[in-house]
């Protein structure tokens, strides 16, 4: 009886201390398959879907004239999203989406139960220990600019040294060299 009571303490152990999150990964993994399945079989409204659009620069890129089958998820503030469509622009990235309101679930009562354990105060009025950032925070979308410069041809002025060479520059062989075949 006492090696049963030990089994079932170490796997309740074992659950807080890990297997939650394993369990709700896979529902989360459950989640996504059923509305990819849901997708690929076209058995979602068409009404309900949403249009993101995205700008960026990307002036190489040939236009695509109407939206492609992709598959995939998103997620926008606190709700979640699979992809449908996708469409490029030179200007603006087009994605079509389906709410997916099982994982925004999920993901809602994750969030609710991890701050439950932890202690954490839930008010949203003491915020002073979030940091603040500038403008940008929200879409940092970091830009590499390189400038490459010439030099011209023209020594520094006022640096006139002069180097010589205080050794032979050729080094002596014992023999003479190969005769060149033709």
């Amino acid at each position: 009886m006492k090696r049963i009571f030990a089994i079932f303490l170490l796997v309740i152990h074992f659950f807080n201390w890990g297997g939650y999150m394993l369990l709700q990964n896979y529902m989360l993994e459950l989640s996504d398959r059923h509305m990819n399945e849901l997708i690929s079989h076209n058995l979602y409204d068409p009404n309900a879907l949403v249009e993101l659009k995205v700008k960026q620069n990307l002036p190489g890129i040939n236009e695509w004239p109407d939206y492609k089958n992709v598959s995939g998820s998103i997620q926008l503030k606190n709700a979640c999203y699979n992809y449908v469509k996708l469409k490029f622009t030179k200007d603006t990235l087009y994605v079509m989406c389906v709410p997916n309101c099982e994982k925004t679930k999920l993901i809602d009562n994750n969030v609710i139960y991890a701050k439950q354990i932890n202690d954490i105060p839930t008010d949203k009025g003491n915020d002073a220990s979030v940091k603040k950032g500038g403008p940008d925070v929200k879409y940092d979308h970091p830009q590499l600019i390189i400038s490459f410069l010439r030099f011209e041809n023209i020594p520094p002025q006022g640096f006139n040294k002069m180097y010589t060479i205080s050794a032979a520059p050729f080094i002596p062989v014992p023999g003479q060299p190969p005769e060149i075949l033709s």
